[in-house]
């Protein structure tokens, strides 16, 4: 396989660390101003920072996925399109003080958004169908999104599914790292060559 594809799981996984940072400090944010009624600055800018940051290693790994790997142009599109909600997602996020229809229907939005980081998963099994492997990690993985999604539902959280998408995407890129390193999956990319085997007997070295 690329050489350059662990690095392809590597930059989502970190992407998603990143985003699960992001919550993290997002949620104390929101706890400070419903606690204390205090707006600190410096840990916003510290949240937004570190969103972009995760876009951008998000990017680079789709990126590499579109130069790299061969077909799977659903999955691709799919992942481009992700990449795209998900930045559309945060800016509405900048302005959701603006706009009524965030705030009244927040919770629907997350248990959409949630479905939808599920659907998104599926398209990653063009990478090898039949793959036990990558099965097990699409299975794991959307478990984590829908225990999320059933969280909002049972009003623990809205930031809840913003956790439970980037831990199903840690864990999925890391079950693929795994699987890269034991070679157990095979994806064919542009530029592999063909293995060249040789054959060699030895019935005839007696005689």
């Amino acid at each position: 396989m690329h050489p350059r594809l662990k690095r392809c799981f590597s930059c989502g996984q970190y992407a998603n660390i990143l985003f699960l940072v992001f919550a993290f400090l997002t949620s104390i944010y929101i706890w400070s101003i419903d606690r204390h009624h205090v707006t600190i600055v410096p840990l916003e800018i510290a949240a937004y920072t570190v969103e972009a940051a995760g876009f951008s290693m998000m990017l680079f790994s789709i990126i590499n996925f579109w130069k790299i790997v061969r077909h799977r142009y659903i999955m691709k599109g799919a992942m481009l399109i992700y990449l795209i909600t998900e930045v559309v997602i945060m800016i509405l996020d900048f302005n959701a003080e603006r706009f009524t229809f965030i705030q009244n229907h927040v919770i629907w939005l997350n248990i959409v958004h949630s479905i939808y980081s599920g659907a998104i998963l599926f398209t990653y099994l063009a990478l090898e169908p039949k793959n036990t492997g990558l099965e097990v990690a699409v299975i794991v993985s959307e478990i984590i999104v829908l225990a999320g999604m059933f969280s909002i539902v049972f009003h623990f959280g809205v930031y809840i599914t913003l956790f439970a998408n980037s831990i199903a995407y840690v864990v999925f890129f890391s079950i693929l790292r795994f699987l890269h390193a034991q070679e157990r999956i095979m994806i064919d990319c542009h530029g592999d060559r063909a293995r060249e085997v040789k054959y060699r007997s030895d019935f005839f070295d007696d005689i």
